[in-house]
């Protein structure tokens, strides 16, 4: 009989070594980390990001402790990754797997803050970030829809295995122990839909809470508590809480068939990267508008279009893009023609040009005064002239935009589903222009893409920490 699922992620896990990462994975690792560090120091502007700096503060302050990016402060270490993972994900810029999970603002600050602590090196948390960020992609991947369907955020359901993953590699836990992290996550873990569904903003906290979450899963299982050796896969576990059923019967799919074998989790482990399929978030929007974003930006850029004379404007994506947070429960303004919907941001960009990065962060239905657009009015009016279709056929994160004219011109354009899985040149090339509207000293900003860029050779994770901090 084969090892459990557990048994055969944990042992890849521990044995992981930084020699067996390929240079993509490296990259990729880095430029996530990139991203985060950089999101934070803007989330740190926002309400919702000072709030959870001061409440750790208040209550986990420790000298001595984890630091807490963009302000400085040392807290325990579960309270700085709670910090830390609030200020990744208070602008929704966080990276994005299969679209509704989002691995960076759980593994980021989990890994993090243990590696500060146990004085790790830079490729030491590299190295645990890609297992975190692979063993939480692949017990995800075509679960995730499915998990939607019953009433779960996914992101934070599969980030608290990510979190713990990462913690338990840096704690060096022993293969029995990482099962128990793995089982203990399992448990651990929870976020529902209705905020997305219904406007409510609890999910500001998912992510925060599943990091802390995963950190202590780590950290019990050093007490060598046997967890379940088939907590993903056992009649009662994971997958049956989680997608309804373990047997790998899918309510949801982006793509395919409905039916699926659990052998892809463990499969090609070292060989097959599924973490390599990241892609980076660098608009304050849900991660299906963003590919329509720079689509629309490219369209716009090849051709001197007259507003005035656009007829229709057509969006082919994924169907599952066009009913989130999930076909059973749907958000009605995300579908419709509203501030904040897909409609809004293709035609924010069609009539623009682009799209300011470091806007506010707006959410469908938002009428307050960040809502308000150049060419306001404008934007409104040609947002009733888009329609989006979804389509079962059509991967996720690849749009086809089609712009009808007055006369019967048509203009389109089209994605492939990979345009976002840019690297770390990429990552800093879209950064930099955005450097001189962001609160913090240029030379640190710098100095945070020069930490990310040398990280791997670095003896510990202090110059990233000293660049990301007053």
């Amino acid at each position: 009989m084969p090892d459990s699922l557990s048994r055969q992620l944990a042992r890849w896990a521990v044995n992981l070594n930084a020699g067996d990462l390929p240079p993509a994975v490296v990259d990729k690792m880095q430029t996530s980390l990139l991203h985060a560090a950089v999101v934070a120091i803007v989330g740190a502007d926002t309400h919702h990001g000072k709030a959870a700096v001061d409440l750790t503060l208040a209550e986990e302050y420790m000298t001595g402790g984890a630091t807490i990016l963009a302000n400085g402060g040392r807290a325990t270490r579960c309270g700085a990754a709670f910090a830390n993972s609030k200020l990744m994900h208070a602008t929704n810029q966080a990276d994005s797997y299969r679209m509704l999970t989002h691995p960076g603002p759980c593994v980021i600050p989990a890994a993090l803050a243990s590696a500060q602590l146990g004085d790790a090196s830079g490729a030491q948390l590299i190295t645990a970030m890609a297992a975190g960020y692979e063993i939480e992609s692949r017990i995800a991947g075509d679960f995730i829809a499915s998990t939607q369907a019953r009433g779960f955020r996914s992101s934070p359901i599969y980030g608290t295995l990510g979190a713990a993953v990462a913690t338990g590699k840096l704690l060096g836990l022993t293969e029995d122990q990482m099962v128990t992290a793995i089982a203990l996550a399992c448990t651990f873990t929870a976020g529902t839909n209705e905020g997305p569904r219904s406007g409510g903003r609890e999910m500001m906290f998912h992510e925060p809470q599943s990091t802390r979450s995963g950190v202590m899963a780590a950290l019990l299982a050093r007490e060598d508590v046997r967890g379940s050796e088939e907590a993903l896969e056992g009649p009662a576990g994971f997958y049956n809480a989680f997608t309804g059923n373990n047997r790998g019967e899918l309510s949801y799919v982006f793509t395919g068939p409905q039916q699926v074998s659990f052998n892809p989790v463990t499969e090609g482990l070292s060989s097959r990267w599924e973490l390599l399929h990241t892609v980076l978030k660098i608009y304050p929007t849900a991660g299906y508008n963003c590919p329509i974003i720079d689509l629309m930006t490219d369209i716009r850029r090849a051709h001197n279009l007259n507003i005035d004379e656009i007829e229709k404007i057509t969006i082919d994506m994924n169907w599952l893009e066009t009913l989130y947070p999930s076909p059973a429960f749907p958000n009605p303004s995300r579908g419709q023609a509203v501030i904040g919907s897909t409609h809004y941001f293709a035609a924010y960009v069609a009539v623009n040009g682009s799209y300011p990065p470091l806007r506010t962060r707006i959410d469908p239905g938002d009428d307050t005064p960040a809502a308000t657009a150049e060419n306001h009015d404008a934007v409104l009016r040609l947002m009733h002239k888009v329609e989006t279709v979804g389509h079962q056929d059509r991967r996720a994160f690849a749009p086809r935009i089609t712009i009808e004219m007055a006369g019967g011109t048509a203009y389109q354009g089209e994605y492939q589903g990979t345009e976002l899985e840019w690297g770390l040149d990429t990552e800093a090339e879209r950064l930099r222009p955005l450097f001189p509207q962001i609160q913090w000293p240029a030379d640190k900003l710098e100095g945070i893409i020069n930490a990310a860029q040398d990280i791997w050779n670095a003896a510990n994770v202090n110059e990233l920490i000293t660049a990301a901090t007053p």
